[in-house]
This record gives structure tokens, C-alpha cells and sequence, in this order.
């Protein structure tokens, strides 16, 4: 069984991602999945769970057998308490059983970091440490602007022991201009000895929410086009009242011409809730839970136009949306092909599974 441990230097890097869509594209092999320091908690069933954790299992198909395991696909979240619980020796045998009893009669099991490459270094969670205990391969995803990933990547080449067996290489992932990046910085990454598995481009569709998602997130009650919430937000249009104009950042406005607009206001403003409802809108979310007249929502019944009703104000709204993470859930169909498509074609990841 291959066991490969996959970290990124910074948040939000795409190893999940990455992992998603090596299990979609690769069919030819039986994968198993843990995270032993979860970072995204969520509730389930009363259970404590990892998002992440609890969307491979679902992609998996294999939500019985994985969810028997629970505790060891993630052995906790808080530091303090997971330093109580095991000393070095604990957590070896914990990682153990997870390689044993997770892994099983599988071809690859990937175990996933936490947040970073340094999350878990306090508990011997490491990556690097949990590479080194399961005798595993060390994949690391870099992404980000190019200065940013080339700094990474030094900081690998500088710091760790790049030759030692565990160290498998690095997926780069949300590059914006590839020949660019392929023809000027490659090069030099290669003269690091630094193995590079994959340069993957960046693409925006991989960043956009649905409604169904935006109203998860943000507690929202759906009050009309229910049966539209999988509509694609693209591009947002504030409408802000006047005093509150001086609070930024807010999200940039787009022109009213382009498409899949969401449009954030409150319910008091019909006339710009009216206009929306004759453009190319994705949906519309109401703030300050101020239901908008009756003859709104029969409109946008009419257009199948979602209504979100929330009880934030707009600029609370706004910029609760503009830091959220497009995170992939297991309905994301399009995205997760579409990831596919991408280590397929810029990547040698099979390579590395043989």
C-alpha cells in the first residue's frame, strides 16, 4: 500500500483539492482517507467531524465502513487535550492503527496535514513527523502568487532534508499565467532538486459558490427559487445604503451587464430588488431580515430566482462572503471533473501512485 501525506506550506493551498481529484480522475486504484489533526470542525450525527474528513468518506462512497472509524480517521482538533491524551509514543501507535485499520487492504491511503506544514509540530502531528512514523511519501501543494511560491519553495530546499526518502515532491497549484511559470521559474526549481509533480493552472470557476452553499453558510432562511439554489454566483452587487458607503472592503462591484449576479441589499430597497429580478441573476440575498413585499417573492418564484433572508446588515453580509472559502463539497460535480481534468493534464501524479 502507497501511504502519502499531503501538507501545503500555507492555507488554503488546495490539498484537499488536490486529493479530491486524484480519487475522481484514478479508478484503478482503492483509496482510503485520514486526517489525524482536524482543523475544520463541524458537527454530525452529535459527533464532532473534519469537513474535509467528512467530505472524502462521501466521495469514497464508503460512509459505513470509514465512519466505523471515525475516531481515528481524525484523532481531535484541540492541542491541549490531544497533548493529554497521547505522548510521542501514543501518537506513533495511533498512526499505526490508522495505516492498519484505515489504510487496510487498500492500494493508497492519504493522510492529511493540518492547516500548513508547522500545524501539529507541538504534538509530533507534524507532516514531516507523520511521514517519517506510517514510512510514508511527503507531497507538499504550494500555491499562491509566483514570488510566494518560489520563496516556498527555497524555504524546502534550505531547511528540509529534501533527500530523505519520505519527501516525494511538490504539486503547484492556482498558477495564472503556466507558460509563463513553466518557462521562467521551473527551471530553477528543478536546479533546487526539488521534484515537481504537477503545475497546476488557476481557474475561477474553482472559486465561485452556489446559493445552496451561501445559504449553509450563512444561517440563511430561503424564501423564494428554492428549486434554483444550485445556481453559480460569479459576481456580487451591493446595494448599500448611504451611511453605510464609508465601511470598506467591500466586494468590487461588477458591471450590471455581466452575468450570474448576486445581488446583497435590504428588503426595504424594492425597486433594486425589482431590477435584479429582470437581469441574469443568480440570486438574491435579503439583509437585516426585512422581508420584501409579497409581490417580490411571487415575482421571483415566477423567474426561479433564489431569495436568501438574512439577519446580518448588508456590509456584515458583504464581507462574510468576501472571506469565505470556496470549499468543494460532494455535490460539486462540475468542480470536482474539473480537477480531474487538471492533474491529468498537469501532473504526473500516476507516476507516483505506481
Amino acid at each position: 500500500m502507497k501511504k502519502i501525506v499531503v501538507s501545503s506550506m500555507r492555507s488554503n493551498a488546495g490539498k484537499t483539492s488536490v486529493i479530491a481529484g486524484i480519487i475522481s480522475l484514478v479508478k484503478d486504484k482503492k483509496f482510503a482517507y485520514a486526517k489525524p489533526l482536524g482543523d475544520r470542525l463541524i458537527y454530525r450525527k452529535k459527533r464532532t467531524w473534519d469537513y474535509d474528513a467528512s467530505l472524502m468518506v462521501n466521495l469514497l462512497e464508503r460512509k459505513g465502513e470509514m465512519e466505523s472509524h471515525l475516531e481515528k480517521i481524525t484523532l481531535g482538533f484541540d492541542h491541549s487535550r490531544l497533548k493529554y491524551m497521547y505522548d510521542q509514543e501514543g501518537i506513533q501507535k495511533a498512526l499505526s492503527e490508522i495505516v492498519t485499520d484505515i489504510g487496510g487492504n487498500n492500494d493508497v491511503l492519504f493522510m492529511e496535514s493540518g492547516k500548513d506544514l508547522a500545524s501539529g509540530a507541538y504534538l509530533n502531528l507534524d507532516p514531516v513527523s507523520v511521514a517519517k512514523y506510517i514510512d510514508g511519501k511527503l507531497i507538499i501543494v504550494v500555491s499562491g502568487e509566483t514570488d510566494c511560491v518560489l520563496d516556498d519553495i527555497k524555504f524546502l530546499e534550505k531547511y528540509m532534508k529534501i533527500k530523505d526518502a519520505y519527501f516525494g515532491g511538490v504539486i503547484i497549484n492556482k498558477i495564472k499565467d503556466l507558460d509563463d511559470f513553466e518557462n521562467s521559474c521551473a527551471p530553477d526549481i528543478n536546479k533546487m532538486g526539488i521534484d515537481i509533480i504537477g503545475v497546476i493552472p488557476y481557474k475561477a470557476q474553482l472559486t465561485y459558490f452556489t446559493l445552496d452553499f451561501l445559504a449553509e453558510k450563512l444561517l440563511a432562511r430561503v424564501i423564494a427559487g428554492e428549486d434554483n439554489l444550485k445556481n453559480v454566483v460569479k459576481n456580487i452587487i451591493i446595494g448599500t445604503p448611504a451611511h453605510d458607503a464609508d465601511k470598506q472592503p467591500l466586494p468590487a462591484k461588477p458591471g450590471l451587464r455581466e452575468g450570474n449576479q448576486l445581488m446583497i441589499t435590504g428588503g426595504e430597497k424594492s425597486d433594486m430588488i425589482l431590477a435584479a429580478l429582470e437581469r441574469d441573476t443568480a440570486g438574491i440575498i435579503i439583509t437585516n431580515d426585512v422581508v420584501p413585499h409579497q409581490n417580490i417573492i411571487s415575482r421571483a418564484n415566477e423567474r426561479g430566482i433564489p431569495i436568501l433572508l438574512v439577519g446580518t446588515d448588508t456590509f456584515k453580509t458583504a464581507k462574510t462572503i468576501d472571506d469565505m472559502e470556496a470549499l468543494l463539497r460532494k455535490d460539486d460535480k462540475e468542480k470536482i471533473a474539473l480537477l480531474s481534468q487538471l492533474i491529468e493534464k498537469h501532473t504526473h501524479i500516476r507516476d507516483l501512485l505506481k
